[in-house]
């Protein structure tokens, strides 16, 4: 569990509203527990985080304000304000609303985030090897998602849109993968999503499993100065073989057509690698996670996984493949809302990380 999350949440106590402060134990056990405290405060909830990202400087700090307001029969609707600042520079701020309509079977998510954002890419060149860029993006994004029930089912159809401003820094001669178009662009993109959604919570799942598959088109008459297409498919699923023992497993694709700029190339994303650091057109992976709850509010966790990003079928045998493996812990700080939080340390090929987990790692 982050202390600093905890210690935002009780700061909180003295700007709330209520005559009388929501009680932060649980009467079931008489445990810390904030769900009383969520559900009851008027306002936003000021959350301090660690960043831990490798690829951004392995540390940094972000203020998020939050509010969720729990809904029957459906996930919470959430408002989140978010601000931060990493050790190598990169800054960010943004929001986010995610809201429920279960009356009507909708869901939407609205949310965008300025960010001046300092990473490396790699490039596989000739003779050289392997080579580090370091990039500078200053970019705006503002995304639109729709979902509609189908009948009473776990199932959802609707759209994603997206809208992009990047701006491209480099120190010294751009390389030979970035065309001067590409140093300042738009992209506009829109395409349906089919989702299917069993999870118990959507925090910390114990069961169940959300599959989604969505197909974007990128459109000069949609206002984007590119033309490709990108496929993601995903799933996540979750078994409880025993009360104190949770399995899960997530496998992911991304593909992307020719046309793409290269800023948005997939990239795999598992504990362990820096973001970005493995990129093609095409990645798959896979991951398992083992959670062994020790009691109510305690839990240890392992996992690891695979994946390869690639261009073409014909290469991919030629490119590595990726490992992580990891351990971390968890605890249950909502039980109203099945939150759990705590932090990890993965490894991987060649570094290794820490993270603040929020709920899941795999949370979508």
């Amino acid at each position: 569990m982050s202390l600093l999350t905890l210690f935002g949440f009780i700061f909180f106590q003295g700007f709330a509203q209520k005559k009388e402060k929501p009680n932060l134990k649980d009467p079931e056990d008489g445990k810390l527990d904030l769900s009383d405290w969520i559900i009851e405060a008027n306002g936003f909830v000021p959350i301090p985080l660690l960043i831990t990202e490798p690829a951004l400087g392995g540390f940094g700090g972000a203020l998020g304000l939050a509010f969720l307001n729990k809904v029957p029969n459906s996930p919470p609707n959430i408002t989140t304000g978010l601000g931060g600042i990493t050790a190598n520079g990169t800054w960010f701020v943004g929001g986010l609303h995610s809201h429920n309509v279960p009356e009507k079977g909708i869901r939407y998510r609205v949310g965008t985030l300025y960010s001046n954002l300092n990473i490396s890419l790699f490039r596989e060149l000739p003779v050289i090897g392997e080579r580090e860029y370091k990039f500078n993006f200053k970019a705006l994004p503002v995304f639109l998602s729709g979902l509609k029930q189908i009948k009473k089912s776990n199932w959802y159809v609707g759209a994603n849109y997206l809208f992009l401003w990047n701006r491209v820094g480099l120190a010294g001669e751009l390389p030979d993968f970035v065309p001067d178009s590409q140093l300042d662009s738009y992209i506009s993109n829109l395409g349906p999503v089919i989702q299917f959604d069993s999870r118990d919570n959507i925090f910390t799942p114990n069961k169940g499993t959300k599959f989604e598959v969505s197909l974007d088109f990128s459109l000069s008459w949609l206002g984007s100065d590119y033309e490709y297409t990108r496929f993601n498919l995903a799933n996540y699923s979750y078994w409880s073989f025993k009360p104190s023992w949770v399995f899960g497993l997530r496998t992911e694709y991304q593909n992307v057509s020719d046309g793409a700029p290269f800023f948005l190339l997939p990239a795999l994303n598992l504990r362990g690698i820096p973001a970005a650091r493995y990129q093609g057109e095409q990645t798959v992976l896979t991951e398992i996670e083992n959670r062994i709850d020790i009691n109510k509010r305690w839990s240890i966790m392992a996992f690891g996984g695979i994946g390869k990003a690639f261009d073409e079928f014909d290469n991919f045998s030629d490119r590595d493949l990726v490992y992580n493996i990891g351990t971390g812990y968890r605890y249950l700080i909502a039980r109203k809302f099945g939150l759990r939080m705590g932090m990890d340390v993965a490894f991987g090929p060649d570094s290794w990380g820490y993270y603040i987990i929020f709920g899941s790692n795999w949370l979508r």
